[in-house]
This record gives structure tokens, C-alpha cells and sequence, in this order.
């Protein structure tokens, strides 16, 4: 999957209410954009953005690796919102989850 195959699968998530992969924390992906995603989760209904960057960062390295965790993601590409990301992540075709630790993985 290219970068542009990548997000439009990522914008197709807009409107949609995901979870938290390991709380099960339900939240709104309310837009997605040429530049960020901004999420709503329902415990704080505070909108929060993030970057694009960060998300296909994250994706680019779980595509290398094969495999990401969300400290990994936390670490490297968005410290404040690492479980968002990772529950984006997981929504993508092709994308597995394990948690407790969080671990993302390609489909083989």
C-alpha cells in the first residue's frame, strides 16, 4: 500500500467512532484532512488534531518493520497521542493488534 492508498483509507475512517485498542475508550475521527485528523474521545469531547506526519511516520515504520508498538509510536511520533494513533493504525485493511503491550502488526 502506497502513501496516498494509505490515507485515503485513513480519510475514509472521518465520521466514524473508533476505540482505544487496550481501554476500549470510544472516540469520533471528526475530520480528516490534506494536514492532520482531528479525533473528539467521549470522555473529554475536547477536539484533538494530529499531524499527518505523525500518523504516516508511524505507518511508514510499522510498513518497514512489520511490526510497532505504542511506545514506539509514543516515542517517536506523537507523544500525546499515542492511542489515538495506534487505533488508526489498527482500523487500516491488512493491520493486526495484540495488547498489554499495545503491538501493531502487518498482516502476512
Amino acid at each position: 500500500m502506497n502513501s496516498q492508498q494509505f490515507w485515503a483509507d485513513v480519510a475514509a475512517l472521518e465520521g466514524n467512532t473508533l476505540k482505544t485498542l487496550d481501554r476500549l475508550q470510544p472516540f469520533d475521527v471528526v475530520t480528516v484532512d490534506s494536514a492532520k485528523i482531528v479525533v473528539r474521545p467521549h470522555k473529554s469531547d475536547k477536539e484533538r488534531p494530529i499531524k499527518r506526519e505523525a500518523v504516516e511516520g508511524a505507518w511508514s515504520e510499522l510498513m518497514r518493520r512489520r511490526e510497532l508498538t505504542r511506545n514506539d509510536i509514543r516515542e517517536r511520533y506523537s507523544q500525546f497521542n499515542p492511542a489515538y494513533v495506534a487505533a488508526i493504525l489498527a482500523a487500516v485493511p491488512d493491520v493486526d493488534y495484540r495488547i498489554r503491550p499495545i503491538r501493531l502488526n502487518i498482516r502476512s
